[in-house]
């Protein structure tokens, strides 16, 4: 909520003589503000009493999501006196076939929910594939990520245009009061079919099949593990 309002002098003064102080570290929480309490300038601060999050923290970021897909979310995106403005990709309506599940989640422009599928407490954003069969549970998955058909993502961030093959297994439900045990695939992986990857796991960005098969040839990859992209020349 770092929302301020100065008179145009007042701040470049203060900035220029920030500038030039050696022991200032250049911020306004800490540098600025007291400054300018310091010299008894006027200064007011008003309080929010509505809803607000720092996203800062993966696990913050979840949450976030998670409060959105509650009955009586504490921020109502249906509200229409207060719209939300977002800018809309150009993608056709939401897809989902028959038989498909889709419970307390938010499904956006372009998705499609095949035969079978379930989606429980989740996000899904433009573009995002679940194929037959496959189970989404309290996960966030950006653009156009593919979940192929009867894989099972629980528990986990998924970034864009990820590839989680068929019978792939990521992330797991268990809770923990003390550590989510989410489990985040970066931009761009490609998760193995009938991989199994525990809770906790970090797969980075651009990772390959090669990478995860190379470090886990029996593909399980445990709880708390990280995979890294090796490059071509691994």
């Amino acid at each position: 909520m770092g929302i301020y309002i100065f008179k145009t002098a007042v701040l470049d003064r203060i900035l220029q003589e920030d500038d030039e102080d050696p022991n200032s570290s250049h911020d306004f929480g800490k540098d600025i503000i007291p400054k300018m309490l310091g010299e008894g300038l006027r200064l007011y601060a008003y309080p929010f009493n509505d809803y607000w999050v720092d996203v800062g923290t993966i696990d913050a970021y979840w949450h976030a999501h998670m409060d959105l897909l509650q009955e009586g979310p504490p921020m109502n995106l249906q509200d229409r006196n207060w719209v939300i403005h977002t800018r809309s990709e150009e993608r056709p309506p939401v897809r989902i076939r028959s038989g498909a599940v889709v419970l307390d989640s938010l499904i956006t422009d372009g998705a499609e929910v095949c035969v079978g599928a379930v989606v429980e407490r989740s996000v899904l954003s433009p573009g995002v594939y679940v194929g037959p069969n496959a189970v989404v549970r309290d996960s966030i998955v950006l653009t156009d990520t593919a979940i192929e058909g009867g894989a099972v993502v629980e528990r986990c961030i998924v970034d864009k245009q990820v590839n989680i093959g068929h019978n792939a297994r990521v992330g797991r439900l268990e809770k923990d009061a003390n550590d989510l045990g989410l489990t985040t695939i970066g931009k761009n992986a490609d998760i193995p079919a009938e991989t199994i990857i525990g809770r906790n796991v970090i797969i980075g960005t651009d990772a390959t099949r090669q990478d995860i098969l190379g470090k886990y040839p029996n593909g399980q990859v445990p709880d708390g593990a990280r995979v890294s992209y090796k490059g071509p020349d691994k």
